[in-house]
Order: structure tokens, then C-alpha cells, then sequence
């Protein structure tokens, strides 16, 4: 299925629901504590919030309020995703959002202090079946220092040559010491679908974010392979990504 990973993140003490700050995107039109929701994504199919002792998310939007707006659970009690993380899995059974309205995500949490709470949101677009053919997956690391509580792009370096050709992504794992998230930048596509993040490679992952769980993600040439924005609570200084793939041409 193809998807776009969205996210929020602020410091602040709230013990009841208060908004969080939208990060900083190229890939969509923010403002404050909005992100506009894009067109060909329009809906949503998973949400993942998380924080020290957070103990409440929501996601907000005008047209959600024709029912009601969406209460996030299970939430992940941490200052980074557990192994699996909790996370709700909407895919299935996504919720319509309206094209350019603003959404929102507020948490609150019960510190008694400031502390870091983010909010991953996946909207979803129509379901792009994966091409038949065997799936592999290849290694790929990164030496790039990333800013803390922002996504930052890194360059991918490949474990093993790809053969010439075009190839789908099926899935990803992404791991660095201080992982939130990670998203795929790919040659052309505006969309960056992407994955929960991990700290460690012995971490458990969600099982639909691998091997062909949510179709294809988008594609690249192997000229042109692609890049990766890691999302994380330190500066981390190294990355490792599992790229699930399958060659279509």
C-alpha cells in the first residue's frame, strides 16, 4: 500500500491534551501545529505516539468531528519505540480525511515536567499490489550525524552491488541508537512511506512493514537508488537500514 509518514514533536508538560508541534517537512505544507493533508493520501491507516510517560494521543482534523476525532491506542510508554513497538494498525480499515484540511495530534503526559512526546501519523493512498517476483532484502548503512527530534537525510552506502535494472521497495527496517522513525526518499516520487523506528538490530519490528505486508512502496533505478530521513532523539552518528526489495525490470 502505498503510504506517506508524517510526524509531530515537542517538548512541553501537559497533563491533559495539548498540540504538538508539526516537524519541519519538505515533502508536505505545514503551519504551526498543521499538516495539510495531500491529496493522493487521504486518508489514515496508523498511528504511533510515544513519550516518556505519556499517558494520552489524539488525532484531530474538521472533517473527523463529523464522528468523532481519533483516540490513539496503544501508545508507546518510552522515550523510544519498545521491541515491537505499540503502535495502531488502521491499515485495514483506514479513516477518510479531506484533502488540504489541517491535522493535528495532541498528547498529553504525566511527568509533571517537560519532556519530548512525538506523533507518527501514515496516510494511505491507493494500494499498489507488489510485482510478481522473489523478494531479497540488502543491507545498508550510513555515517550521517543526525539532529536530534528532526528528520535528517542520509546518504544510503549498499552492503552488495544491486544488479543493473528497476527495482520495487516492499518494506524497510531502520535502526539507529536513538531511532523515532525513518522514511524513504525516492528519485522522483513526492511520497516518503516509511516505518516505526529501532534502536538495535536484535529489535522486533512490525511484521507488516516487511516483505511485501503493504505492497510497493515506490521504486528506483539502481543508478538512482534511495536515500533515507531518520527521525531520532540523539545525534546519532550511525544508521543501518534493511531494505526489502523485488527486481521488475
Amino acid at each position: 500500500m502505498t503510504h506517506h509518514l508524517i510526524g509531530w514533536t515537542e517538548s512541553q508538560a501537559a497533563a491533559t491534551l495539548t498540540q504538538v508541534a508539526a516537524l519541519v517537512d519538505q515533502s508536505v505544507s505545514t503551519s504551526g501545529d498543521d499538516i495539510f493533508v495531500p491529496e493522493e493520501f487521504a486518508s489514515l491507516g496508523g498511528v504511533f505516539a510515544g513519550g516518556t510517560t505519556i499517558s494520552q494521543a489524539q488525532i484531530t482534523a474538521p472533517s473527523l468531528r463529523k464522528t468523532i476525532q481519533q483516540d490513539v491506542s496503544p501508545i508507546n510508554i518510552g522515550a523510544e519505540p519498545l521491541s515491537p513497538p505499540d503502535f495502531m494498525d488502521m491499515f485495514d480499515n483506514p479513516r477518510p480525511l479531506t484533502p488540504g484540511e489541517g491535522l493535528r495530534a495532541r498528547v498529553a503526559q504525566g511527568s509533571g515536567g517537560a519532556e519530548y512526546e512525538h506523533v507518527l501519523a501514515f496516510l494511505v493512498g491507493d494500494t499498489t499490489p507488489v510485482t510478481g517476483g522473489e523478494i531479497f532484502t540488502v543491507r545498508c548503512t550510513s555515517a550521517t550525524t543526525l539532529t536530534a527530534y528532526a528528520w535528517s537525510l542520509c546518504t544510503l552506502t549498499f552492503s552488495q552491488q544491486l544488479e543493473a535494472g528497476r527495482y520495487a521497495v516492499v518494506g524497510m527496517k531502520a535502526i539507529s541508537a536513538g531511532a523515532i522513525a525513518a522514511r524513504l526518499v525516492l528519485a522522483g516520487e513526492s511520497h516518503r512511506p516509511g516505518v516505526i523506528g529501532c534502536d538495535a538490530e536484535s529489535d522486533f519490528d512490525i511484521a507488516k512493514f516487511r516483505n511485501g505486508g503493504l505492497g510497493n512502496w515506490g521504486e528506483f533505478d539502481h543508478t538512482y537508488p534511495p536515500q533515507v530521513e531518520f527521525l531520532s532523539v540523539s545525534a546519532d552518528t550511525a544508521e543501518v537500514v534493511y531494505l526489502d526489495l523485488v527486481k521488475i525490470s
